[in-house]
């Protein structure tokens, strides 16, 4: 009996591995099998069938290291297990550099193969040197190639290395700067880019105006990188040169806009280049689009020519200010203009005709809710003697009589 059975056994296990020879999958079956479960989305069985494709018959066709990829990327979403998903990317990674290897190189295929090390790497700081190399490889290889987005994420690369204070060759990344924006002019910067990496080599490398002279002043006769140019100048408070003087004749001639003519205009009120001043206001007036900037051209216009010692000017401004958007930093550059008036104003008047000029500045920093020169204007006021003296009353009306006419009520001293 026990014979029986051992014979049975050895039949049944030669009958099975009979049945599993001849029922061995093919690479036709297997190409089904992948088919039926890539649109099933049983992306493990998928899998299965895949590695058999890859392995028995590499160069069958490139769909499959297409779709291979993607199954692994889905695989990688239904798992929360980070070392299976590590496993995942360096398979997928794999069959982009088979791919490349059989079908040849590829620029679409190198920028996905690059995009995916990228985003399968990212999160791994002590990746962010491997990941340097092979962009800067890919830079060397052929830029003309390299997408637009593996360009930016370079850079992010190098801010984040930045970040952990990893040392690289800050060289080297402003070389390969100058290499990407010249490319990115010559494509067209369609989505932004340059931008967003402008910000990100700010991050990565320790800028000054020396620097921004040297990476981004060296040719702004073009639009693009005159606005590059300036935008870092701004950014860097650097000091306005004629290579600025000339990036913003390139821009407001080409392009004005009035964000960018008010911001000049306030940086040469500032440096006090009132002429400049003057001339991007004009532009910034033409390019406001609602009274709110209107407004503030006034207002800076006031300020230019205040600085430029013309009063009445300057009044006129503030007064278009107020009217245009009943600005308080208005009302309260009128009242200074008054305040600094009084010797101007003296002529023959009597002392409380004179002191009016203070009455006039009280009540425009009282518009502007400037409590601390109202208390500084009062304080000037005439006393309550000097009133009665020169025959007036407290609440009559008087005529300010100079460079500016303005009616106020007379208003007493405070008492000490």
């Amino acid at each position: 009996m026990t014979q029986w059975i051992s014979t049975l056994t050895v039949t049944l296990f030669l009958s099975t591995v009979a049945w599993a020879q001849q029922h061995q999958p093919t690479l036709e079956d297997c190409k089904l099998m992948f088919q039926d479960y890539y649109y099933l989305k049983d992306w493990k069985k998928a899998e299965t069938n895949l590695e058999f494709i890859i392995k028995n018959s590499p160069e069958e066709e490139e769909k499959y290291y297409i779709k291979g990829v993607k199954v692994y990327e889905y695989l990688m979403k239904e798992t929360d297990d980070k070392e299976a998903i590590r496993a995942y990317q360096q398979k997928a990674l794999g069959l982009y550099a088979k791919r490349l290897s059989i079908f040849g190189n590829d620029d679409q295929v190198q920028n996905q193969y690059l995009s995916s090390i990228y985003r399968y790497w990212i999160s791994q700081p002590a990746k962010y040197d491997s990941l340097a190399s092979l962009f800067q490889a890919r830079f060397d290889e052929k830029i003309t190639g390299v997408s637009q987005s593996n360009m930016l994420a370079y850079f992010d690369v190098m801010r984040r290395a930045k970040k952990y204070k990893q040392a690289f060759d800050e060289s080297l990344v402003l070389s390969n700067y100058d290499n990407i924006s010249r490319e990115i002019n010559a494509q067209g910067d369609e989505k932004g880019y340059m931008e967003k990496i402008d910000q990100m080599l700010l991050e990565a490398i320790d800028l000054d105006c020396t620097k921004v002279e040297e990476i981004y002043g060296k040719d702004v006769s073009g639009l693009d990188n005159a606005k590059r140019y300036l935008n870092m100048v701004f950014k860097m408070d650097c000091e306005v040169n004629s290579k600025a003087q000339q990036a913003l004749s390139v821009v407001l001639e080409k392009d004005p806009e009035y964000k960018l003519a008010i911001y000049a205009a306030k940086k040469s009120i500032i440096d006090k280049r009132l002429g400049d001043a003057k001339k991007y206001l004009g532009i910034a007036l033409q390019q406001a689009k609602n009274p709110t900037e209107e407004g503030d051209v006034y207002l800076e216009l006031a300020k230019t020519m205040t600085l430029d010692q013309k009063k009445q000017e300057a009044h006129k401004y503030a007064k278009q200010s107020i009217a245009k958007s009943n600005n308080r930093e208005a009302y309260k550059l009128i009242g200074n203009l008054y305040m600094s008036s009084f010797n101007e104003c003296v002529g023959e008047k009597d002392i409380v005709a004179r002191r009016a000029v203070f009455i006039a500045a009280y009540d425009k920093f009282k518009m502007a809710s400037d409590e601390k020169n109202m208390a500084l204007a009062e304080a000037q006021f005439p006393t309550m003697e000097e009133i009665h003296f020169n025959s007036y009353e407290v609440g009559q009306s008087v005529i300010v009589d100079c460079w500016f006419k303005e009616e106020v009520a007379i208003a007493r001293r405070p008492a000490e």
